[in-house]
């Protein structure tokens, strides 16, 4: 199918459309400059994407000061478990939780962290559902110097047969920290069995002041969970959707937004004052029907000390950049996503706090966008020279080496991405590339010691189809094979919007040393005003919002 709209030069299809419309948008003013730290980043023309990590670079600040420790020095931790894996139904399995000290034996190498004299505080959530839960699934502890956390005990009792998934979060604050999971077979006239000791890494104890977690989990029962995680922590809201999955009803929204891009700056000044305001009233609707009352109530009470939201959980269930908090007397400053830095993490998700970017990659496949090779000039000229260029790839077999060998650094797709109800595809040199194709990366962890920043500017690459027992995308694949965060889109978006947020993002990202959330929202404000376009609010970002950029040494004198 395709669109064409009258005395515009607007064309796309349903599938990879990323439209064609002459326009720029002016990047909003910054007096802050970074100055990368002076370290070497290897020779370009070395032929190999190395897999080892940049662990020797520090964190670019927006202020010029240097590299400087994130935390002081201290001893690495581990978020520990214990649960029963086999056990008959009506059974209590204590769920015993404990933070312990020491690298341990299984999972990532950690990076220490400091733990103040005090100690620190944290919260640990458990999700279990399929087992009954005997007690609160959210308890306390502290942290001290020197010594294992006492255990917290959770109390479960088994109830129907089948393998159910126990999963334990840390949080400090609104800090998401890390996380681990546990399964148990329930089975009748069996006996109980212990399951090992499981484990998972605390990279870091530090927590960024005003960061607050939306953790949305779905029960056995359908129904979700929503709990709103800050300095201030909140019981979980059980609430039902509905729309049931609200797959229908999301398809319907997805749907709308891509004909208003299309049809975008083809009308007058009341066309597209009739499209931002058919736009906020489908965010004031999805706030008041999507989310919780006690949730809302809430998210206001904490509302002047929101620096940024991360939403952690179900993803599907509600496109959280459309927000828009409105509540009688009580308003904010716009879309929840124009107004602060949302994020999103996924179940397994690593804690990234820096992204060397010391090597990019490109992927432009034939018959993509015209605006592809305009935005990758445009990359290529803000990273400079420092930064080692892989080229610019067109086959789907040597994309699917870069990552399965480990790739580093930036990969940064500019193409058309198909989407329908059996998912993702990208039509390459060679054939088609999914994310089945990732599969083999993200079960081998291929990514876990590079963390590498993707970018999919591509129509709706944030997409994602339900698989067995899991979700299958984009976005959640190259999460799972490790990568430090990823960026890509909901719906099908124009080509000019596209490029200018792609420019105005690494502008900031990499230029002025914004984080990752920064970085986001300044691109979302470039091309807001554009002639009712709705791409600004397509865009999805999958990380740490405190996350920045980590560069070699780089000629800053051109900044914008």
């Amino acid at each position: 199918m395709e669109h064409h709209v009258s005395d515009a030069a607007v064309a796309g299809t349903t599938s990879d459309n990323r439209y064609e419309w002459a326009h720029s948008s002016e990047v909003p003013p910054d007096t802050h400059t970074a100055v990368p730290p002076a370290v070497s980043s290897g020779g370009a023309d070395s032929g190999t994407w190395p897999s080892g990590s940049l662990g020797s670079y520090g964190p670019v600040l927006p202020d010029g000061r240097g590299v400087v420790p994130e935390t002081e020095p201290g001893e690495p931790h581990r978020l520990t478990a214990e649960l029963a894996e086999q056990a008959p139904p009506g059974r209590e399995v204590p769920l015993q939780v404990q933070v312990t000290r020491g690298a341990g034996d299984a999972g990532a190498a950690l990076r220490e962290f400091h733990v103040p004299a005090e100690g620190a505080r944290l919260v640990i959530a458990v999700h279990a559902p399929g087992l009954l839960a005997l007690g609160d699934l959210q308890q306390e502890v502290t942290v001290m110097p020197g010594r294992d956390s006492d255990v917290v005990r959770f109390g479960l009792r088994t109830t129907a047969p089948g393998l159910h998934t126990v999963t334990v979060r840390a949080f400090r604050g609104g800090t998401f920290l890390g996380e681990l999971r546990a399964q148990i077979s329930v089975q009748a006239d069996t006996p109980a069995r212990d399951g090992p000791t499981r484990s998972a890494p605390l990279t870091t104890l530090a927590f960024d002041p005003g960061e607050v977690t939306l953790q949305v989990l779905k029960g056995s029962d359908g129904a979700h969970s929503f709990q709103l995680l800050s300095e201030t922590t909140y019981a979980p809201e059980s609430f039902r959707l509905l729309a049931g999955n609200a797959h229908g009803a999301r398809e319907l929204i997805y749907d709308e937004l891509r004909r208003t891009a299309a049809a975008a700056g083809s009308g007058g000044g009341a066309d597209q004052a009739h499209a931002h305001r058919r736009l906020r009233n489908l965010g004031v609707q999805l706030w008041a029907s999507a989310v919780p009352d006690a949730v809302r109530r809430q998210f206001w009470e904490e509302a002047d000390r929101i620096t940024s939201l991360t939403v952690l959980g179900e993803h599907d269930a509600v496109p959280w950049e459309l927000l828009y908090p409105r509540d009688r007397d009580q308003e904010g400053d716009g879309f929840l996503a124009e107004w602060l830095p949302v994020v999103r993490r996924v179940f397994g998700q690593e804690r990234v706090r820096e992204l060397p970017l010391h090597r990019a990659a490109f992927v432009v496949p034939p018959g993509s966008p015209p605006e592809a090779e305009r935005e990758v000039a445009a990359l290529r000229n803000r990273l400079g020279q420092a930064v080692a260029d892989f080229g610019t790839l067109t086959q789907r077999s040597v994309v699917s080496d870069l990552i399965d060998q480990g790739a580093a650094g930036l990969l940064h797709f500019a193409c058309h991405n198909t989407f329908t109800s059996s998912g993702s595809r990208v039509t390459m040199a060679d054939g088609s590339f999914d994310p089945l194709d990732l599969a083999y990366a993200a079960q081998s962890g291929a990514l876990r010691t590079t963390h590498p920043l993707i970018f999919f500017n591509a129509c709706r690459s944030a997409g994602e189809i339900d698989w067995f027992a899991t979700s299958l995308g984009w976005a959640p694949q190259f999460l799972r094979a490790g990568a430090g965060a990823f960026i890509g889109t909901l719906w099908p978006v124009r080509s000019d919007s596209a490029l200018t947020f792609a420019d105005t993002f690494y502008n900031q990202l990499v230029t002025r040393g914004r984080t990752l959330g920064q970085a986001s929202l300044q691109a979302r404000q470039a091309i807001r005003n554009q002639g009712g376009d709705p791409t600004w609010l397509a865009y999805v970002v999958y990380g740490s919002p405190a996350a920045r950029a980590v560069l070699p040494q780089a000629d800053v004198s051109t900044a914008d």
